[in-house]
């Protein structure tokens, strides 16, 4: 099978490259046309990332894109970095500019980087990997695609639009491999769509056809199996839920998605999003998730009247009728009380939201049974966040076996069982290892205003059940069966994260206490059974501990207490986190 695609390419004759141009100068593409591809939450402005150059993040310093492009010195640190370069997200600004202004320079500036990069990489070797790793493969023919349509539509140069063109082809023939496309992640996703888009916007050519056909089989079956029934994303990260929901989204309005069991699923994501976002406006940061503002008009109205209406703080949209959401399949439990109703400050909400599932490793933190909690207009118990990626480990590397792949030693530290709120047995993370489980949510319910939310996971050798019962605006109290199924005596530890903002102000006999600065109450955690206080720290540097990354590579000091029992086959610990006002 592979063979026989590999032979449908060969090289563009010099006929081919005139007669495409003049097909593509006929043909109309509204989703190549109108930027609706391109998805880049940067506060910088076209003309500074033209001028002063380009950053993958705020945290990051400006890449020097000025002629002639170093290509091969740029971004070498780190993968994520490296991956977002040679995908070519620095166009994103100025193609939004030239779409919205039909300004020429933002057109122009990035068409001689595209030929630039092409003319670099398309006939030439590279021992770069990530050039044609399979994330960048796919979201650079998004932006391939769209730049070739603009460029025949916007009387770009010949010369120029044949090594697009002739770049395309060597794409083309990437995509088709097998070795480019991988379904288990999400990665194969940006490959199914990055080729649906890239064939069909050249079919002119009869090898194109076939990228495009193959793309919308792929582009099926990554709907099927990253979408959950219930509507969640298989890879426990809001933000990948997010991102990967926007774009499936424009695959069906583009008619590149047409199956209505797809579509429905599509649809429970996009109200299932809506239940994702905090009460401050920002995503829940389960997994690899990083702080996305919902609420600051950078994200297009979805198909959810509720998420639109919470997206646009009550300007749009329904609000949600329920206080209590569950989702069975993905393993989400969200309570919001009370829902908002108007368009006046949503923050006053209580909030909290429940992960319990393992469905692989993909995004996935040592996390099971987590939870955050929002209350009283802050974020009180917490999550360790994203951070970035950053290089890789070696191959060899023991931490591997852990289920770990990047050697940045925080990054390490916020995937860790003890920087979420959860437990932990004989100081280990949980196994990301294993073989999946799926959701391991159970019965969630809501009672003369309690929410009881329940779930079970299930490690080597140890099985851990959870209940949480919440009170909004009073507290909360969580039931953590832990046992050996193995008889082994294990030393099991109850982790709490809680915001960096709260001042700590007595701790003891199984016990901690805290102020909120320039509020009138006070939050007591107090352990009911024999588990000994494992003293609360903040920002402790020797070993890391009491710690969160908000944004990517920044941190910030969170409070970690733990409550600890020894050399036990069984406990239940019975643990309050009560709010007190005078």
């Amino acid at each position: 099978m592979q063979s026989q695609r590999d032979a449908v390419f060969g090289k563009l004759s010099a006929e081919d490259v005139p007669a495409l141009i003049n097909w593509l100068r006929s043909n109309q593409r509204s989703d190549l046309s109108g930027g609706a591809w391109f998805d880049t939450p940067t506060k910088d402005a076209a003309l500074d990332i033209m001028a002063s150059g380009w950053r993958a993040g705020p945290d990051r310093e400006r890449v020097d894109l000025s002629m002639p492009v170093a290509w091969d010195a740029l971004c070498t640190t780190d993968r994520s970095w490296g991956s977002q370069l040679h995908s070519w997200k620095f166009m994103d600004k100025p193609l939004q500019e030239f779409v919205g202004t039909q300004d020429l320079q933002f057109l122009e500036w990035c068409i001689e980087r595209a030929v630039s990069w092409s003319e670099r990489y398309t006939e030439q070797t590279t021992d770069n990997d990530i050039v044609w790793y399979n994330m960048a493969l796919g979201q650079r023919a998004l932006r391939l695609a769209s730049l070739i349509h603009l460029a025949a539509h916007n009387g770009i140069s010949c010369d120029n639009l044949a090594v697009l063109v002739r770049a395309a082809n060597r794409h083309g023939r990437r995509l088709l491999s097998d070795k480019s496309f991988n379904p288990r992640t999400n990665h194969g996703y940006f490959v199914a769509i990055g080729q649906t888009v890239l064939g069909t916007a050249l079919e002119f050519l009869p090898a194109m056809r076939q990228v495009a056909e193959l793309g919308r089989e792929r582009l099926t079956l990554m709907a099927s199996t990253q979408f959950l029934a219930d509507g969640g994303h298989s890879e426990h990260s809001p933000e990948y839920h997010r991102m990967l929901m926007r774009s499936f989204e424009l695959a069906v309005d583009n008619g590149l998605i047409v199956e209505p069991e797809i579509t429905g699923r599509l649809k429970k994501a996009a109200d299932l999003l809506g239940w994702m976002i905090q009460p401050n406006g920002s995503l829940v940061p389960f997994g690899d998730t990083p702080y996305v503002n919902m609420t600051d008009g950078s994200h297009l109205p979805t198909a959810s009247p509720g998420t639109n209406f919470l997206m646009s703080e009550g300007r749009t949209g329904q609000p949600l009728g329920d206080r209590l959401a569950v989702f069975p399949e993905s393993g989400y439990a969200f309570v919001r009380s009370p829902q908002p109703k108007t368009d006046q400050a949503h923050s006053g909400s209580s909030y909290l939201a429940f992960l319990a599932a393992f469905h692989g490793r993909a995004h996935k933190h040592a996390d099971d049974l987590h939870f955050t909690w929002f209350d009283l207009g802050l974020e009180i118990l917490v999550d360790g966040g994203r951070y970035g990626y950053g290089p890789l480990l070696p191959l060899d590397s023991p931490l591997r076996a852990q289920g770990f792949y990047y050697a940045d030693r925080f990054r390490q530290y916020v995937e860790s069982t003890m920087a979420h709120n959860t437990v932990s047995a004989d100081g280990r993370d949980h196994d990301r290892r294993r073989d999946p489980t799926g959701s391991g949510l159970g019965s969630c319910n809501e009672s003369d205003g309690v929410f009881t939310l329940r779930g079970s996971a299930h490690h080597a050798g140890w099985s851990h059940y959870r209940t949480i019962r919440f009170a909004p605006g009073q507290g909360i109290r969580v039931t953590d069966d832990v046992q050996s199924t193995d008889a082994v005596k294990r030393d099991f530890c109850l982790w709490f994260n809680l915001n960096g903002r709260l001042d700590l102000i007595d701790h003891g006999d199984g016990r901690a206490a805290w102020t909120c600065p320039g509020s009138a109450w006070e939050l007591e955690l107090r352990e009911h059974t024999q588990a000994a206080l494992v003293p609360p720290v903040r920002a402790a540097e020797s070993p890391l501990r009491g710690w969160r990354s908000v944004t990517d590579g920044t941190r910030e000091g969170a409070w970690s207490v733990g409550l600890e029992l020894e050399r036990t086959r069984h406990h239940v610990f019975q643990t309050t986190l009560s709010i007190r006002t005078p």
